[in-house]
């Protein structure tokens, strides 16, 4: 019944993105191939969410649009690195912002982390958004070669989890 739920919001989100939207979501993939021995991350937000999510956290306003990008993309990896951890196998592991792009009403930002073999565990702590709206919801999509689990976190739950 979960996964029934998770599929009808995934396939709901997308038509519901062209209005204002009345939820505060984010989604986040984690991806890692034991072959390339790399993990990638993309987070999805909506840009306003962002924007002020950023205005609180710094005090300064920024334009994810048409601002100026290398200012707002400092201030979306400072934002990151206060509300993102990685562990692999239960230790910290330091992401890489790759950077942010604009699609059609939504924003991408991507992390990376290279050179991890063994993997036998992906934990993400995410606090996301929640100091912006305390109905946040952040999903999580964690994929470990061909394992893949789901996961919605809503205030205060900041923790997804897959193990091998």
């Amino acid at each position: 019944m979960k996964r029934l739920a998770y599929f009808l919001f995934l396939l709901a989100f997308p038509l519901l993105m062209g209005s204002a939207h009345p939820f505060f979501v984010s989604i986040t993939e984690l991806e890692y191939s034991s072959k390339t021995k790399e993990l990638g991350i993309a987070t999805k937000f909506f840009p306003d969410d962002l924007e002020e999510a950023l205005r609180k956290f710094s005090g300064k306003k920024y334009d994810i649009v048409a601002g100026e990008k290398k200012s707002t993309g400092d201030a979306i990896n400072s934002y990151f690195n206060k509300h993102v951890q990685l562990l692999i196998n239960g230790k910290p592991r330091q992401i890489n912002f790759l950077g942010y792009e604009i699609e059609k009403e939504v924003v991408w930002v991507y992390y990376n982390a290279t050179k991890i073999a063994g993997v036998k565990s992906i934990e993400v702590i995410s606090t996301l958004m929640y100091d912006y709206k305390a109905e946040q919801t952040n999903i999580i999509h964690i994929k470990m070669d061909e394992k893949r689990q789901s996961f919605k976190l809503n205030a205060p739950d900041q923790s997804a989890k897959l193990s091998r």
